[in-house]
């Protein structure tokens, strides 16, 4: 695109026009105060293109269905509380918001979004999060949802072991149970993602501490040797051995799942 193209695109961009397009009614609960909110960041980043994006169907059905989702839960909030969003929070938000299309994820943008756009709420739209929302799969932030109800969530480990040399191989490390309602795409890379959640920092996995009272452990522990029971151990390996653990959300997450989540 040559440079020519950008101050009218600019422009296009930070117009009503824009807003009428998106959501068609401007009297419509919450555009004024989108408008509002947003207002001085639009035109920047990638923002500059949703002219474009709104003419193709397909490129426009993520950002229709983010703003609209945004449009709604800014309905919500006091028409006086309304401000315009930190450009450091706000343009790696908004940006996201033309591509993202998991209902999951798009809580959490939105949610984050909606909480930088309040003044009793925008303390807690720490710049940090977005790079936290940008490196999250569509099931860990299924995972996400089920952490904010479970600060704390016990977890079995197994593996087989030499108790005379002291010498052991592990066999499963973190096997934890989750909510029904909680269906993941992948289940398989379940400790792949509890690992992710640690390393972003929202997540302790403690191996050496364990939760009361004990027999929380028992059904995990049970399913372990279930599972093992027929499979041969390794040579010199006699024993299945269990061990006991907990996941536990940090101060960090807390913080991140309320502005976040909500909760």
């Amino acid at each position: 695109m040559s440079g020519e193209w950008l101050p009218a695109l600019a422009k296009a961009a930070s117009s009503e026009a824009l807003l009428k397009e998106v959501y068609g009614d401007l009297a419509k609960p919450g555009v004024s105060q989108v408008g509002k909110a947003l207002g001085t960041l639009i035109g920047l980043g990638n923002t500059i293109l949703w002219p474009i994006q709104l003419l193709n169907e397909k490129a426009r059905v993520a950002l229709d269905a983010n703003l609209e989702r945004y449009r709604e839960k800014l309905a919500a909030v006091d028409p006086e509380k309304i401000v315009p969003v930190p450009p450091e929070v706000g343009v790696p938000v908004v940006e996201k918001l033309s591509y993202v299309g998991d209902p999951d994820l798009r809580e959490l943008y939105t949610t984050l979004l909606l909480k930088a756009s309040a003044s009793d709420t925008q303390s807690q739209a720490h710049p940090s999060f977005v790079n936290i929302l940008n490196n999250l799969s569509p099931d860990e932030a299924q995972l996400l949802k089920f952490f904010s109800k479970h600060n704390q969530v016990p977890f079995a480990g197994g593996r087989f072991v030499d108790p005379a040399k002291n010498y052991w191989v592990q066999v499963i490390d973190l096997h934890f149970k989750l909510d029904a309602d909680i269906k993941l795409a992948f289940p398989d890379n379940l400790i792949a993602y509890a690992s992710n959640l640690e390393g972003l920092g929202l997540l302790k996995i403690l191996r050496d501490v364990f939760m009361v009272p004990e027999t929380i452990y028992e059904p995990l522990e049970s399913e372990l040797r279930l599972a093992f029971k027929d499979i041969p151990p390794p040579p010199n390996l006699p024993m299945f051995q269990t061990q006991r653990g907990k996941l536990e959300v940090t101060e960090f997450g807390r913080l991140f799942l309320q502005a976040c989540l909500g909760t």
